[in-house]
């Protein structure tokens, strides 16, 4: 606010030093009636009304960092590469995963061929025993021709080959069975794995986000990312960049504007916060090369200080006002640069004085005239008062020469003033 007030004196001086006079050192303003314009000027940064936030994918692996991204502003089409982000944590996991998923086939193999072998030879075994209850069931035949001992002894050898087979039967049974169990619990582990497998290279394909429609795409700024340094060390907030680490999972990268309704948030200093109101025109000038013009109004203005001074950790306070663009140019893009002209108050066809040049005598306002044999003390009414000028509602009917400076008293022509008053 004192820069404005500064370079408003000084363009006061410089009109006043063409349309003015100097009277022994008395610096002189010709007054005259004209449209009266109380406004401030303000810098801030066209962004969309409304935009489609790019979101980071979720991730159970903590941060995850931007290896690239899309340039700021730039036009994409539908299934280009917009942002592509790693987790070291989660790629290293799903090597290890794909080596336990080959150790356990290369298991699972092992075991099938084993159990086939002890199962073939366990058949083998079996026929053995069939075969040998044949021979001995042949043998039975000679029992009755046989003395008592030789009968005994073939006796039990049918018996010993019918529990050999049994033995078989039941050791093949249970191979079976063992077997089939160690494969299907080999095989179940297998499908977890897959399954872990999966979801981990479903998660490192979600880190690379892909534009979903034509578009263009603006980078965010916001106080979750942390932005790294060659030297291993980083600060928070700020615009999104290569080597951004994100915290927090669903968190805004890129926006996909709608140009159609655009606005600009600017940021006013404390001082001319409190003149501004919703609904306030506002001549915009959009920093291109064309450079782009027309008209806006604000919208709305907010309590908290603006973003940059949060950033930038300014300790004089600015606040944030958003102001709506009447038509948006097809070259206005988001981010770029505007100049806007705030009018705080518009008044046609009125008499208005720069404020310096009012005094105040005995809690009366009042103006020093100029005549021809000095300056004349007029009392004044004054209405609206802007940065650096006073509306004239009485005292004064214009074309007037009034000094900017209190005269020397010697220079001041008494005279009653009283009842000069004509309202205008």
């Amino acid at each position: 606010m004192r820069v404005f007030m500064y370079i408003s004196t000084l363009f006061l001086v410089c009109l006043v030093a063409c349309n003015g006079k100097i009277d022994n050192n008395i610096l002189t303003y010709r007054l005259k009636r004209s449209d009266y314009s109380d406004k401030i000027n303000v810098t801030g940064t066209v962004q969309a009304v409304v935009s489609t936030p790019v979101m980071s994918p979720a991730s159970t692996f903590g941060q995850m960092t931007i290896v690239k991204l899309a340039p700021d502003g730039s036009l994409v089409k539908k299934g280009d590469t917009l942002c592509v982000l790693t987790v070291p944590e989660l790629s290293s996991r799903y090597k290890e995963i794909l080596i336990s998923i080959e150790t356990l086939e290369a298991e699972l193999k092992k075991s099938e061929a084993d159990n086939n072998m002890n199962i073939a030879l366990l058949e083998a075994q079996l026929e053995t025993s069939k075969a040998q209850m044949m021979i001995s069931s042949l043998d039975s035949l000679q029992m009755k021709f046989a003395s008592g001992v030789q009968s005994e002894l073939l006796e039990l050898e049918i018996k010993k080959s019918h529990i050999e087979k049994q033995k078989t039967e039941r050791k093949l049974a249970a191979t079976r069975l063992i077997g089939e169990n160690d494969i299907r619990q080999k095989k179940a582990r297998i499908i977890q794995e897959k399954m872990k497998a999966q979801n981990y290279a479903d998660q490192i394909a979600s880190m690379t986000l892909i534009a979903q429609r034509d578009g263009i795409v603006t980078r965010t700024q916001s106080p979750r990312f942390m932005i790294s340094s060659p030297t291993g060390t980083g600060s928070f907030g700020g615009p999104v960049r290569e080597g951004s680490v994100i915290f927090l999972s669903s968190t805004p990268i890129l926006q996909f504007p709608d140009l159609s309704r655009m606005q600009i948030s600017a940021d006013v200093a404390e001082a001319d916060f409190r003149n501004i109101e919703k609904g306030q025109k506002v001549y915009i000038t959009v920093n291109t090369v064309e450079k782009l013009m027309t008209t806006g109004k604000i919208n709305r203005k907010s309590l908290s200080g603006s973003m940059a001074q949060r950033y930038s950790g300014s300790k004089v306070k600015s606040f944030e006002v958003i102001i709506d663009v009447d038509s948006c140019h097809s070259k206005m893009k988001p981010g770029l640069s505007a100049s806007c002209e705030i009018i705080l108050n518009e008044i046609k066809d009125t008499l208005f004085v720069p404020t310096l040049a009012i005094f105040e005598k005995d809690s009366s306002k009042l103006v020093y005239v100029k005549q021809k044999k000095g300056f004349v003390p007029v009392r004044i009414e004054t209405g609206t008062s802007g940065s650096s000028f006073t509306i004239i509602t009485a005292g004064l009917s214009g074309d007037e020469d009034i000094a900017l400076r209190e005269p020397p008293g010697k220079m001041i022509s008494v005279k009653d003033t009283t009842n000069r008053f004509k309202n205008k």
